[in-house]
C-alpha cells in the first residue's frame, strides 16, 4: 500500500493501521510505502522525487491526502482510495483519504476483501478501528 503524506489525516491513518488491535493483519498483508506530496513551497524539498508524478498517472490529480494505492507483488493496481459509482472509471471519483465515514470505512473494508485473504472477524476489528477517526 502507498499512500501520501503528511497531514493530519495521514497521521490518523498510519495511527489507525500501527493500532495494536489491528497492526498485524496490516503487517502481513502489504509493504507500506509513504511518499510525500503537496508540501507548501517552503517545504518542497521534502517531498520524494517523482511521487507527484506517480499519483498523477493514477489519477491523483487534484485529490486530497491521504492518496492510497494497492499494487499486487507484480506492481499491477489492485485499487485506489477513489470511492466509485458503479462502472465508473479510474479518472473518477471522490477520495475517500483515510477512511473514518461509515460510508468511507465500508469502501476501505470493502477494499480489504478484495485484496486480501483478511477474515471476517479481522475485517470487523479494522472497521471499528477506523470508525473511530471520526469522532
Amino acid at each position: 500500500m502507498f499512500h501520501a503524506s503528511w497531514c493530519g489525516w495521514c497521521h490518523k491513518m498510519d495511527k489507525s493501521m500501527n493500532d495494536e488491535s489491528c497492526k498485524k493483519y496490516f503487517d502481513d498483508n502489504f509493504v507500506i510505502r509513504h511518499l510525500v506530496v503537496n508540501e507548501s513551497p517552503d517545504k518542497k524539498h521534502l517531498e520524494n522525487p517523482g511521487a507527484e508524478d506517480l499519483k498523477n498517472l493514477y489519477h491523483g490529480t487534484g485529490q486530497g491526502i491521504p492518496f492510497w494505492l494497492i499494487f499486487d507483488k507484480d506492481g499491477k493496481l489492485l485499487s485506489d482510495s477513489k470511492i466509485r459509482k458503479k462502472g465508473e472509471g479510474p479518472e473518477v471519483g471522490e477520495n475517500s483519504g483515510c477512511p473514518a465515514s461509515e460510508v468511507e470505512v465500508d469502501f476501505f473494508i470493502s477494499v480489504l476483501k478484495k485484496t486480501t485473504s483478511l477474515k471476517k472477524a479481522e475485517l470487523e476489528i479494522i472497521e471499528k478501528q477506523f470508525r473511530k477517526n471520526e469522532m
